[in-house]
């Protein structure tokens, strides 16, 4: 009864929600006047990493009476070029919905009495072109904002602990491995320059791909992984596939489609061709504006956004019970290499997305008391859980420091995309490193090859926890109304 009675309050505030964000959703919008494109900042997965790390400026890493002796990073790589298919099907159906959109402006005069795009965005469709040289031949390859992406982030750490990189390569101080892919070797070699100029680079041995890769790719050796993951993506009543058919995503699809001059809905498919040309290519031209982006409000972005969160969540992070188990062996080799008073001083992994959330997940980082479902949208704007943390070039490191102080002289700071994370079992991202080992001691006994793919699947346990939680929460939000 009581699970009844929360389903329907849900429906009822999230109706009031929607219906807020509907009545909201058609002010006139520029994405080429819009200085801040606060947008960008939640593409998800395909988000560009110079929005996401903190400013130059920042100081965080400082930790006084403490010097820095150890650096652990495991890395995505950055930016690159779109899948086989992807570039197969993308240049075809942008063009299509290019010209239909300008069809609808100027031909049929289908345009929303409000809301409508703006001359400039438009004229910036109008002039936009596939870039020819984006061929299957190149497909998922690192870009040049993509070098840019390892090679800064480089300079950066070594600015910032140049007590641990010093001013030169030593084979024996630092050590380098990436997957068996040209946009994780690339990014190494940008990483590596970055370090030390493009000539020393140049002598940097890096350590071989291995096959099978459990340390960068345990999910690729993991049958246990990939059948969750087809079995999510399959089932209709997946939070994912749940929140196609919620009136908040067809709300938005509908306005999407009536934004841009169609009395039709256009399909799914048809809007994320949209939304990964402005992805992709806000990516590779940071500075300058995507003419797909155009096609989107803030908000719609947001909608867009929580559906790659609702999918990856269930597949690749706690919402799948293997989780927080798959990336046993990555997080071993940090420990191994922390406790360690022997060089290395510097590891350097370079890795992919799946691989960051599952070190997050094993970490506990990042984990709201609230998962993301298909029917609590309007709950999880100040979520911990976003994709768009993950963007290209998304990083882990972890730094060791010695301090001065007799009682827990050794600390260790985690950091994701340069900013410290903030695991409640420390003191404002500070962690003695006592509690770092007793915390991650099961990844320790030596047991990964054993446990690491022994996971159960999505877990189907929280989705019903917080009923009760949920219920007090729309009675709240409903008497404000």
């Amino acid at each position: 009864m009581i699970l009844r009675v929360s389903t329907v309050l849900l429906l009822v505030c999230a109706l009031k929600v929607i219906s807020a964000q509907r009545s909201a959703c058609c002010e006139t919008y520029c994405y080429n006047d819009d200085d801040d494109r606060t947008q960008v900042r939640h593409f998800a997965t395909k988000t560009m990493y110079e929005v996401i790390r903190p400013p130059d400026t920042d100081r965080q890493h400082i930790v006084p009476n403490c010097v820095p002796v150890k650096f652990w990073l495991l890395s995505r790589h950055g930016t690159r070029l779109p899948g086989k298919g992807d570039i197969a099907e993308m240049p075809t159906q942008l063009k299509l919905l290019q010209d239909a959109i300008i069809e609808n402006y100027y031909t049929r005069r289908t345009i929303p009495d409000n809301g409508r795009m703006c001359d400039e965005d438009l004229e910036m469709l109008r002039n936009w072109r596939w870039d020819p040289n984006i061929t299957a031949q190149y497909e998922s390859t690192l870009t040049e904002q993509g070098w840019q992406d390892l090679k800064y982030l480089a300079l950066r750490a070594k600015e910032k602990y140049w007590q641990i990189f010093g001013s030169g390569y030593d084979a024996n101080k630092f050590l380098f491995r990436y997957t068996n892919t040209q946009r994780t070797e690339a990014s190494f070699k940008a990483f590596a320059e970055g370090l030390f100029g493009s000539e020393q680079s140049q002598r940097v041995t890096p350590v071989p791909a291995a096959e099978p890769d459990t340390l960068l790719k345990p999910y690729d050796y993991c049958p246990d992984y990939e059948t969750n993951k087809e079995r999510d993506k399959r089932d209709e009543n997946s939070e994912a596939n749940k929140f196609f058919r919620t009136a908040l995503f067809t709300g938005t699809v509908w306005d999407i489609s009536q934004r841009l001059g169609f009395r039709h809905n256009l399909s799914v498919a048809q809007i994320e061709y949209m939304w990964d040309a402005c992805r992709f290519e806000q990516a590779w031209q940071i500075s300058r504006p995507s003419p797909f982006c155009a096609a989107f409000t803030e908000d719609q972005v947001n909608v867009l956004e929580y559906k790659e969160d609702l999918a990856y969540y269930y597949r690749t992070s706690y919402g799948y019970g293997g989780s927080t188990e798959l990336a046993c062996h990555a997080v071993a080799d940090m420990l191994k290499h922390f406790k360690s008073r022997d060089d290395p001083s510097v590891v350097a992994y370079f890795t992919h997305d799946s691989q960051i959330q599952l070190f997050l997940a094993a970490l506990g980082a990042k984990k709201d008391t609230m998962p993301p479902r298909a029917d609590n949208y309007p709950f999880m704007k100040n979520r911990q859980y976003r994709t768009s943390d993950i963007p290209f070039a998304a990083n882990i490191a972890a730094v060791k420091y010695q301090c001065a102080e007799q009682r827990d002289p050794e600390r260790v700071i985690f950091f994701l995309n340069e900013k410290p994370l903030m695991l409640d079992w420390c003191n404002v991202g500070l962690c003695n490193w006592a509690d770092v080992e007793r915390q991650y001691q099961r990844f320790t006994d030596g047991t990964c090859d054993r446990k690491y793919c022994q996971g159960s699947g999505a877990s189907s346990s929280v989705q019903h926890s917080l009923t009760a939680f949920f219920v007090g929460i729309c009675l709240l939000l409903l008497a404000k109304l």
